[in-house]
């Protein structure tokens, strides 16, 4: 029954002061919407792979190869290495090999809907114990032989009815690569969001001896460098460092370099090392800002609960002269803070549901709808609510319960009494806070700009990629031909690769100067050479050497690492027993992410008509594109082409500016969480200072009221009210500057190229503080200014 008044007191109160509540309530909503959304991402990205029954027993393979200056892991392995490894290794229980076609991309279709065929992204061959060795769900077919015989296949739902609609699959057959019938002979659920392997067809390891291009593979020994991601099960984690040593061992017996390394499965997602797409500082990063707008929000609260104690103080004095206790009024303010707390907390959980999408969207991530109900979610968002409940609670009651009722009664408790002191220190933190962020959102956003803008030594304005596959065959050239004869193409080009989507990599021999040196590849024709606007920094003397055979262009920094103290040209190095001759030297230009210093590169320059292109050998062929065409009606052109040519591999095409955008995608993302998270503690700050204005000038009316008889003007006034506040924001100002200029600092390190902050990123930031801050109360102490000195001065 006391609960149960307690309750209706809250309510009634949170009724009486709708102002102050919708401040409360929605601070503290917006505050811990942020808080759930964050911990969600979080929660998410460090639920990776934890599904699986035997999680804890199985590891992944890599061999690490230390180089002259840098470390290569490699995850890929030979046909025969995980049978030899089990054999050699008795806490290896079982094994499971994973891997993709090489070289190529992979086509899949229904053979009865030719309109079906699309490029298979997730598809991998894996060995018979895939759903053993794993705990995917298998929603049709036999666990244990769906993927034991040659030519099957096991397709997930989603593939199940993208293909075959809502009929029953199983028996049905696909074809790959327009060549090779797979009989469906099972359906797996599809992947969860949180799973690092993703698979929407799995082919039988069986089958990659009766594959054309695929079949040298299975006759691989053990080794490093096939097409396979090895798997281990082991009998205990604790084995883990002796099983990886005994392979080391005899990976050095046979010639391979490096050591090899047994990583957790459960740690593959989460660690940079292994996932070069993962950046763990974000995931370290993110739930502090979530703690620090939850924290502003709760500053809010108990700021503006302790600023009304003077208006319930009699309420308190007299329920205290009637004989109620420290712990009664103290749990009737806890009751209240659990009100409010519960109702912020459903107003954020809506909120959270409906932006749900809109912040994964940001992250450029997907999450199943079902992990919402996770138990390690529910867990986090109950401590959520329990934390705002306590925390919330904790400061007003204990100063609203401290009251002296005689002090209270008689009318003599002073303005202290409400925790002025402490609203002042809760202020300078709240936009200390709001002005650290606003700092690192700028900066953040600053460096991206930089990325962006900066010259590379690379043209990339409306150039054109177009990946060709090993089906194109012999046709390649004519179909550049064409491509090159449409109006609005002024020129073609032809790369192995496409570029800012990967290279190759040769080890320079021990005949060279410097053995054991990295040396990225990159193999082009002579036209994409002039198109990329590449620069000499020495020419050949003679340009018909550029396409010959045994020919080699190195980049500044391969000639200084090389230790070509002299003319480099001339000199040899020698890659996988071929001695290369140098014949020029370009400058440097930025063919990787300006994340890393540039690497040493060599550039092999054939002729347009070189054998190299084409011969059933996958490339790219560049265009460049007039300014102002109409691009889908050409990319239409381009489609028909490449269509006549190959109608077997699937058309593909991207911009070459895009690509070199998409390498700072990590960096996107904390510029727009940051903007996002920086527009909400300025409102959150804003409306904080808004209601603690607003109730000091409803206290002050008054005092007001006399100054304005006695002739203050309406701007002496104003600046009576702001001025205070207007101290404290000076005070945060120089206290959130210097922290964010070192933590921006120790964020810029990470770039080899990088900005340096300026003194306008603090002036801008700290006019945008000083505005937000004037805003707030300019408007309450402004009509506090103006009101009528003798309603104010009426007595009673």
């Amino acid at each position: 029954m006391l609960l149960f008044n307690y309750i209706k007191l809250a309510w009634r109160n949170l009724i009486k002061s709708k102002l102050y509540s919708f401040i409360n309530i929605g601070g503290l909503a917006a505050g811990l919407c942020v808080c759930m959304l964050i911990m969600l991402y979080v929660a998410h990205e460090y639920s990776y792979d934890r599904f699986h029954k035997d999680k804890d027993r199985i590891f992944a393979l890599y061999q690490r190869i230390k180089l002259s200056n840098d470390t290569l892991q490699i995850d890929h392995f030979k046909f025969g290495t995980a049978r030899a490894i089990q054999h050699q290794n008795a806490a290896v229980e079982s094994f499971l090999r994973v891997g993709g076609p090489v070289g190529e991309t992979a086509v899949i279709e229904n053979p009865a809907d030719p309109a079906s065929k699309a490029e298979a992204t997730n598809l991998s061959f894996t060995d018979a114990g895939y759903f053993i060795f794993f705990s995917f769900p298998l929603l049709q077919g036999d666990p244990e032989t769906a993927l034991k015989q040659p030519f099957s296949i096991v397709i997930s739902a989603s593939a199940a009815r993208r293909y075959f609609g809502n009929e029953d699959v199983i028996g049905k057959q696909l074809r790959y690569n327009s060549q090779y019938l797979f009989q469906v002979t099972g359906v797996m659920a599809d992947a969860p969001s949180n799973s690092s392997i993703k698979a929407d067809f799995l082919l039988s390891m069986a089958s990659i001896p009766g594959i054309e291009s695929l079949k040298q593979f299975a006759a691989d020994a053990q080794g490093v460098g096939g097409m396979f991601n090895v798997y281990l099960k082991l009998d205990a984690p604790a084995h883990a460092t002796a099983v990886a040593g005994n392979i080391s061992r005899q990976q050095a017996a046979d010639g391979e370099p490096g050591r090899s390394l047994l990583v957790p499965f459960t740690d593959l997602h989460t660690s940079p090392q292994f996932n070069p797409g993962f950046s763990l500082r974000y995931l370290k990063l993110f739930p502090v800002v979530a703690i620090l707008v939850l924290l502003m929000a709760l500053i809010n609260y108990m700021s503006l609960s302790t600023a009304r104690a003077t208006v319930r103080a009699r309420e308190i004095g007299v329920r205290k002269a009637l004989g109620a206790g420290h712990k009664h009024i103290a749990r009737q303010f806890y009751v209240e803070s659990a009100l409010y707390a519960v109702l912020a907390f459903l107003l954020a959980l809506g909120l959270c549901f409906c932006g749900r999408n809109w912040f994964f969207n940001l992250l450029q991530l997907k999450t199943d709808l079902r992990f919402l109900f996770h138990p390690t979610v529910l867990t986090i968002y109950a401590a959520l609510l329990l934390i705002t409940i306590v925390v919330a609670g904790s400061y007003p009651s204990f100063v609203l319960s401290r009251y002296n009722p005689i002090t209270v009664l008689s009318g003599k408790m002073r303005k202290s009494s409400g925790g002025a002191s402490v609203r002042k220190v809760l202020t300078v933190a709240q936009f200390s806070m709001a002005t650290l962020l606003i700092i690192c959102s700028i900066v953040i956003n600053r460096q991206l700009y930089f990325f962006r803008h900066t010259n590379t030594g690379i043209s990339k304005a409306n150039i054109l990629m177009l990946p060709f596959q090993s089906s194109m065959g012999n046709h390649y050239q004519a179909y550049r031909q064409q491509v090159s004869e449409l109006n609005g193409v002024l020129e073609t080009g032809t790369a192995r690769y496409p570029l800012y989507g990967g290279l190759g990599m040769w080890f320079i021999q021990e005949e060279a100067p410097r053995p054991g040196l990295a040396l990225w590849m990159m193999d082009m024709d002579r036209p994409l050479l002039n198109m990329e606007g590449l620069q000499w920094k020495i020419p050949p003397a003679d340009m018909t050497q550029v396409g010959m055979e045994e020919k080699i262009v190195l980049n500044e920094v391969a000639v200084e690492r090389l230790g070509f103290t002299s003319s480099p040209v001339g000199r040899y190095v020698n890659l996988g027993g071929n001695k290369m001759e140098v014949i020029g030297v370009v400058k440097d230009f930025h063919f990787q992410s300006l994340h890393s210093a540039i690497a040493p590169l060599g550039i092999t320059v054939q002729t347009a008509s070189s054998a190299l292109w084409g011969s059933k050998s996958p490339g790219c062929l560049f265009v460049k594109i007039a300014p102002e065409q109409d691009l889908p009606a050409l990319i239409a052109q381009i489609r028909k082409i490449y269509t006549a040519y190959d109608p077997a591999g699937p058309f593909k095409y991207n911009f070459l500016d895009e690509a070199f955008e998409k390498m700072y995608t990590a960096e996107d993302r904390l510029s727009g969480l940051f903007d996002g998270f920086t527009v909400l503690t300025i409102l959150i700050a804003g409306m904080g200072l808004l209601g603690l204005a607003a109730f000091a000038a409803e206290q002050r009316m008054k005092e007001i009221g006399v100054r304005k008889v006695l002739g203050a003007s309406v701007l002496q006034i104003t600046a009576l009210l702001s001025g205070e506040y207007v101290r404290l924001i000076i005070i945060a100002l120089a206290i959130a500057s210097p922290v964010a200029g070192y933590l921006m600092h120790q964020w810029l390190q990470q770039f080899a190229y990088r900005i340096h902050m300026q003194p306008w990123m603090f002036v801008l930031s700290a006019c945008i503080a000083a505005a937000t801050a004037l805003l707030a109360i300019g408007a309450q102490t402004l009509k506090a200014a103006v009101r009528n000195p003798v309603a104010t001065l009426r007595v009673e």
